[in-house]
């Protein structure tokens, strides 16, 4: 608890200090993708007796990826979360697809999307755990290969190969809802009208369940 209250804290300074940047990608088909990327790194304690990320821990790191946002979101919802009628960020659903494990130490990047449709009242996350570019594109040259393009980790940086090469190590999809201590529900227009951020970031999508692959 303490061990993951300290992480929380440091993802919030951290983004404060360098605030998280929007991506937008658009693949050959003109479907345009608008995320943010944090770095991350899998410690001791994020990893189980198998020497490997726990599989409980993909959630963990995924909240802490979700806290770091947090500093780019602008003034105006540091000061609903610090009024008296507060902001509570509530998770209804989880699923978790594991794809291959991570190795202590090992870095990755957490590339996250945020969808909402349009009953404007679920937010829907979906968290990509990839291969670090630096990772992917030094396995590109032992490979013999030569990378293209570049994957941003999100801290203004293109480097590595093109987010196509980067390996998959699981996928997070979260349903969630924002409310006000008083239970009232914080619609994602509201705080797309408050935050450049969050109006960058999230996708409307219209007669479709964000959460499908």
């Amino acid at each position: 608890m303490i061990n993951f209250t300290l992480r929380t804290i440091h993802q919030v300074i951290r983004g404060l200090l360098s605030p998280p940047k929007v991506i937008t990608t658009q693949s050959i088909t003109g479907k345009i993708t608008k995320k943010v990327n944090i770095p991350m790194r899998c410690y001791p304690t994020d990893t189980d007796i198998f020497f490997h990320m726990n599989n409980a821990n993909y959630l963990a790191n995924a909240e802490l990826a979700r806290w770091r946002t947090l500093g780019g979101s602008g003034d105006a919802l540091w000061n609903r979360a610090t009024s008296k009628q507060g902001l509570l960020f509530l998770a209804v659903e989880n699923k978790v697809r594991y794809i291959r494990p991570i190795d202590p130490m090992q870095r990755y990047v957490i590339s996250t999307t945020c969808t909402v449709d349009n009953d404007d009242k679920w937010f829907y996350y979906r968290h990509t755990f990839q291969e670090h570019p630096n990772d992917a594109k030094s396995r590109v040259v032992r490979g013999g290969g030569g990378g293209s393009g570049g994957a941003d980790t999100g801290t203004g940086t293109c480097t590595g190969t093109g987010t196509d090469k980067l390996k998959k190590f699981a996928v997070v999809d979260l349903k969630a809802v924002v409310k006000q201590r008083d239970g009232k529900t914080i619609r994602p227009s509201e705080l797309m009208k408050e935050s450049d951020f969050y109006r960058d970031w999230i996708t409307v999508a219209a007669n479709e369940d964000p959460s499908s692959p």
